[in-house]
């Protein structure tokens, strides 16, 4: 069986990743990204009950969407919560649900339920939505220092040439998957950053992997005469099979908040499957062609 050829996978691969960055920094310079109504101004109405009602619950939402029609209200999209004792109803725009409409929605179920069990409440969010909040700036400040110490180890461990390929990989695999991000529309949430840290850390792990696997194939003894690119590529198929067989299991609890959470939760879950994917995408058919590269260089010098 014919080896991986590490550094043509990273020609052609490179070729893609740009091709795809420009086209995605395209899309968001003039479009933006797809943003999930809680990352801009928004209105929430939650109708909350003491206990589960079961199938009377119909009720109270027909109540609900009832009031909200005759005000000539359309939601985004409704979520299920507190183990079905509650209903939260996302509109666009921060003022879009009026006081008067939450009054009238109320004295609606009133009429069905005891004032004391059934409560609407009105959360409005300004411009922002919730990104003083939610978008999770400590883990882009945890994702820099992971970055800063994974580099230095490398370096320390299985040289520059190994650190530099990591470097490089890292940051394209992150600036992959945010363009892809935009590109395809993935709706994007307020914990974004978050799910970016967290496909970092993914590449991060990755890349490690890769690093050792290729630095305990180069002592061996018959790989003494080899070049990088001949281990890289001799080191390939073990490195593939574990990256996928990680990134299946990710994406197999990743397709689980897909079935049963909340619509909020399925979009994080979209994002990180694509932020996943392109941090073992960069790592498999970056990191060995750039590492062989590197080394190539300092064996030059």
């Amino acid at each position: 069986m014919k080896k991986f050829d590490s550094v043509k996978s990273l020609k052609i691969f490179a070729a893609i990743a740009l091709a795809i960055i420009v086209a995605g920094a395209f899309i968001l310079g003039f479009f933006g990204y797809n943003r999930d109504v809680r990352s801009a101004a928004h209105c929430e109405v939650k109708v909350s009950a003491e206990e589960n009602f079961g199938d009377v619950n119909e009720n109270m939402t027909a109540a609900a969407e009832a009031a909200f029609a005759e005000y000539g209200l359309k939601y985004v999209y409704k979520e299920t919560m507190d183990d079905g004792r509650a209903v939260l109803y996302l509109f666009k725009g921060e003022s879009s649900v009026s006081d008067e409409a939450v009054a009238s929605l109320q004295s609606r179920l009133d009429e069905a339920f005891s004032s004391s069990t059934v409560e609407v409440t009105a959360a409005r969010y300004g411009a922002e939505g919730y990104a003083d909040l939610g978008e999770m700036w400590w883990a882009l400040l945890a994702a820099g220092i992971l970055f800063v110490v994974a580099f230095f180890y490398m370096a320390l461990r299985y040289k520059w040439a190994a650190a530099f390929a990591f470097a490089i990989t890292a940051a394209g695999g992150t600036a992959l998957a945010a363009m892809l991000c935009a590109l395809t529309r993935v709706v994007i949430t307020p914990a974004f950053l978050a799910v970016m840290a967290a496909a970092f850390a993914f590449s991060a792990v990755f890349a490690l992997y890769f690093a050792n696997v290729v630095w305990e194939d180069k002592k061996n003894v018959a790989n003494e005469s080899a070049s990088a690119a001949a281990i890289v590529s001799g080191a390939f198929r073990e490195v593939f099979l574990k990256t996928l067989a990680t990134f299946v299991a990710a994406v197999i609890l990743a397709a689980g908040l897909l079935l049963l959470a909340p619509v909020g939760a399925k979009y994080a879950a979209v994002q990180f499957i694509v932020c996943l994917a392109c941090a073992a995408a960069f790592t498999l058919f970056g990191y060995g062609g750039l590492y062989a590269v590197f080394a190539k260089k300092n064996q030059k010098k």
